[in-house]
């Protein structure tokens, strides 16, 4: 019948249940956890992804040992990060890291594997005061990918601690458990400045400690600089933080500057194997000493750092951090410092500051008090990055500025100027309502006698002025309604008469239909650059007409002067008193004088914006029926228009490259645009350029006027002379300079479009150690818009980088190439000859890889531009369904005389 009389055991159940006993001793005896992955199949349940349990109890014990015991299990082989917190009493409760982490690799899959977690010094002391909770709790996760990040699959497990009272009762002066006395700990300033790094009030920078709640802002913060933590001049007056207190989060190019004493030299830097700027792929090593980490996603950044190599005394050098790649908008990040060592390779020693968090050194100090919670946070997260909190010797947080934050100012003046025409949906690349109103001043046939241009057309046109001065002039900058907003607000009426110089070619007159671009000109130039030898002969040979207008803000429109000594006159009898030229548009004054007193930066910034405005709008002139097509300047000998009105394209060099991307990233009339010997990110630019130089007094020349005129260095280095400042306030420029850099609208340059506005395909075409736009720059910027390089990238021995290319810019997989791209170009080694005329010796070095600007050889800065393979390749580019082509074969790109090796 299937059954066994009154309690006596079937010889079939007999054997079956002995054979059960046999394979749970033997899976028992193999390791622990068996008997539940029985119990799981049993009942028909698959075994979790990962699951982790706290073998240790007994408070005594662990204390003894040192260590807390866990166990881990996974259901498919794999590593797995584990480690042991405890939740803390009192208010704010916070979760304390106690131990070390450890990767466990699961060899068997569904077996249990037991780990001992040191304590760390933080965990000891919280174990050993009686107070805290009672409460382990084991976390694991399970490892992805060659950089071990943490991925979804996590597990946790609490286990009641085990407390003796009698352990507890006794203070631990006797050997006892009981709370420690909390320490004084005096930090008058602590409310404003941060203790972890006392060299600089407001380093380590950027940092979250500087900002406040704020529920009208994307990211729920904004930055809260006191006036009081800021840098101050030689007059004693501080920067005034305001225009920076308006950004819900710091800058996406930021440098993170911290002062490290010891780690002050090149030897200390070596034996620390900080990520250097030519070995980026260092930045992912595991035991990697400096790290910055996405707090949500726990990924690495492509970092690389570097010492100030601008300082004369080791105590005035800081640590720079530079991202390699922008950090993403409205992001938190956590810096992590780790192992750093002097240069005979000691450990060095945290900061009593920094050591009262890590350590969990509990004080009397209400303010040091504040932000126990909020570093235990940033720990946690550390720990689940593998990051031990023993090891560490400095770490902060800073939160990234949102997208609005970013683009809110130009994007609100841009479609309020283009509403003023009649024209408020800009994503369908259609010219609606009116023209901007303009005027032809002059019309000059063969201008200079030019075989290149047939006509050049010089004129005016009606900007809407968004600065708070009638007609936008020098050193004006935006109104804003409240001290927290970043919206720019318009006086109505308020214009800006902006000027305009086309050329046409002989090839458009002759046949007509040119292409139509916009041409962006250098640093502190005017819009006469495009009357430049190398633009006169793209013009013709691909028949383009190129029309400009001045960068306001970083231009002089009047300039170069007539009177060879008005450049000395125009910085001796206005710069240096302190007045505006009075009839010479020209901002030189302007930045110099806001060198003197950075207060005053945004009125160099906000003009800029401006002037993507009058770009804009001179943009919409080239395509407009009514805009210059309509006007007979721009007709042949039939009366008809040279000008094919049907796309827009931009080009630009120099500062021209820079300010270009921002333009490009804006504009709703184009969806093409070169950018020549480009970069982003002023605060990685100018230590690291000719022009801006290295603050030398100028040596006066009277053959030259220029050398009456100082490197651009020299008054901001004068007037803020404290060298441990120096790189904290380069940072606090980025975070005024973002909303014209290219820097804060990277993201959006190419795929990821601003708000109403079209994407954008971008061709990079740099010189390889470019004296003025750092290559560095230049490559950050590929990386951040997604441009790909072409290959081969340099002849060996001519890039630095190991392995001979930039690290994280993938190449261009065929040729012709529809997406964006970056093209390098080389002039060659340092040579006598084959040089072009007038210039022995020639050729350049690769550039250096210090925060300083190259030394030796010739500039490359103009010969991309002038290299007719370049051109060809800029033409190719400039089409409606353009592309990118490769005119250098299977070398490198040659420009000059330089034809290779």
């Amino acid at each position: 019948m299937g059954g066994c009389w009154r309690g006596a055991i079937c010889a079939e159940r007999r054997f079956a249940l002995t054979a059960l006993a046999l394979i749970g001793l033997s899976g028992a005896l193999l390791i622990h956890g068996t008997a539940a992955a029985s119990r799981s199949h049993k009942h028909g349940r698959k075994l979790p992804a990962l699951s982790v349990r706290v073998l240790s109890s007994g408070q005594r014990a662990i204390l003894r040992s040192g260590a807390i015991r866990v166990r881990v299990r996974a259901r498919n082989r794999g590593l797995v990060r584990v480690y042991v917190t405890a939740r803390a009493a009192g208010h704010p409760a916070s979760t304390i890291v106690l131990t070390r982490t450890a990767t466990v690799r699961i060899r068997r899959a569904g077996r249990w594997r037991a780990v001992a977690l040191k304590l760390v010094k933080a965990g000891r002391q919280a174990l050993s005061g009686c107070a805290n909770s009672r409460l382990l709790q084991a976390r694991a996760a399970l490892l992805h990918g060659k950089r071990r990040t943490p991925g979804r699959q996590t597990a946790s497990r609490r286990r009641r601690l085990s407390v003796v009272a009698s352990f507890c009762s006794r203070s631990p002066a006797s050997g006892g458990g009981g709370p420690t006395k909390p320490i004084s700990y005096s930090a008058p300033n602590a409310d404003r400045c941060d203790v972890i790094d006392p060299a600089v009030c407001l380093q380590p920078f950027p940092n979250d400690y500087f900002t406040v709640p704020d529920k009208t802002t994307h990211t729920g913060i904004r930055v809260n600089l006191n006036t009081l933590s800021m840098p101050a001049n030689k007059a004693g007056k501080p920067i005034d933080p305001s225009d920076i207190n308006r950004n819900d989060g710091f800058s996406p190019g930021s440098p993170i500057v911290t002062h490290v004493p010891g780690l002050d030299n090149s030897q200390a830097v070596a034996r620390t194997g900080i990520a250097p700027l030519n070995d980026l792929g260092r930045a992912y090593d595991p035991d990697q000493p400096v790290v910055v980490i996405n707090a949500q996603t726990l990924q690495r950044q492509l970092i690389w750092a570097e010492i100030d190599s601008n300082a004369t005394s080791p105590g005035d050098v800081n640590l720079i951090i530079r991202p390699a790649v922008n950090f993403s908008e409205g992001t938190r990040y956590i810096v992590a410092l780790r192992d750093l060592r002097d240069r005979n390779g000691n450990l060095l020693a945290p900061s009593s500051g920094f050591r009262l968090y890590r350590d969990r050194q509990i004080t009397t100090n209400k303010t040091i008090e504040a932000r126990r919670a909020h570093f235990e946070g940033i720990f946690n997260t550390l720990a689940q990055a593998g990051i031990d909190r023993d090891s560490l010797y400095l770490a902060w947080d800073f939160t990234v500025a949102s997208e609005h934050s970013l683009s809110n100012r130009q994007l609100t003046i841009r479609n309020d100027a283009y509403k003023q025409l009649g024209d408020t949906s800009l994503t369908d690349l259609k010219v609606e309502g009116t023209a901007p109103s303009f005027a032809v001043t002059n019309v000059t046939n063969n201008p200079s006698g030019k075989p290149e241009i047939a006509r050049q057309v010089q004129g005016t046109f009606t900007v809407p002025c968004y600065l708070n001065l009638p007609g936008c002039p020098s050193g004006s900058r935006f109104l804003y309604t409240s001290s927290t907003g970043d919206t720019p607000t318009w006086i109505p009426g308020n214009t800006m008469t902006a000027k305009f110089s086309c050329n046409i070619p002989q090839v458009a007159m002759q046949q007509g239909g040119a292409r139509v671009s916009l041409y962006g000109h250098g640093l502190f130039g005017s819009r006469d650059e495009i009357n430049q030898q190398q633009l006169q002969d793209f013009s013709q040979g691909h028949d383009i007409v190129f029309c400009a207008t001045d960068w306001v803000g970083m231009a002089c429109t009047d300039l170069p002067p007539t009177d060879p000594q008005s450049a000395e006159a125009l910085f001796t009898d206005y710069v240096l008193t302190g007045h505006v030229p009075p009839t010479t548009d020209c901002d030189v004054p302007t930045a110099i004088a806001d060198e003197t007193d950075l207060s005053n930066f945004p009125t160099l910034v906000d003009r800029v914006d401006q002037a993507f405005v009058n770009f804009m709008y001179l943009g919409r002139l080239l395509i407009h029926p009514q805009g210059f097509a309509s006007n007979a300047a721009f007709h042949d000998a039939h009366g008809n228009s040279v000008l094919d009105t049907t796309h827009l394209y931009y080009d630009g060099n120099s500062q021209g490259g820079i300010f270009g991307g921002s333009l490009i990233a804006l504009e709703p009339d184009l969806v093409r645009g070169v950018i020549g010997v480009p970069g982003m990110n002023y605060s990685l630019l100018l230590q690291r350029s000719s022009d801006f130089g290295t603050g030398q007094a100028p040596h006066p020349d009277p053959t030259n006027p220029g050398s009456f005129i100082p490197q651009y260095a020299y008054p901001l280095y004068q007037a803020y002379p404290n060298v441990l400042e120096r790189q904290l306030i380069l940072s606090l420029m980025q975070q005024m300079w973002d909303h014209s850099d290219p820097d804060g609208l990277a993201w959006h340059m190419t795929s990821d479009p601003l708000p109403d506005t079209p994407a954008h395909t971008v061709l990079m075409q740099g010189g390889l150690g470019d004296h003025q736009v750092s290559q560095f720059a230049a490559e950050a910027e590929a990386r951040t818009i997604g441009a790909r390089i072409r290959l081969p990238w340099a002849d060996p021995g001519r890039d630095l980088d190991v392995g001979g290319i930039p690290y994280g810019l993938s190449p261009i997989p065929s040729f012709p190439w529809s997406g964006s791209a970056y093209t390098l170009w080389d002039i060659g080694p340092q040579r006598s000859s084959p040089c072009p005329a007038g210039d022995t010796p020639c050729g350049t070095p690769p550039p250096p890889l210090t925060n300083t600007p190259p030394a030796t050889g010739e500039d490359p800065h103009e010969w991309p531009r002038r290299s007719s393979l370049a051109q060809a390749q800029k033409s190719a580019f400039l089409q409606p369904n353009g592309s990118v082509i490769d005119p250098c074969g299977n070398n490198p790109c040659y420009a000059g005389a330089w034809t290779g090796p």
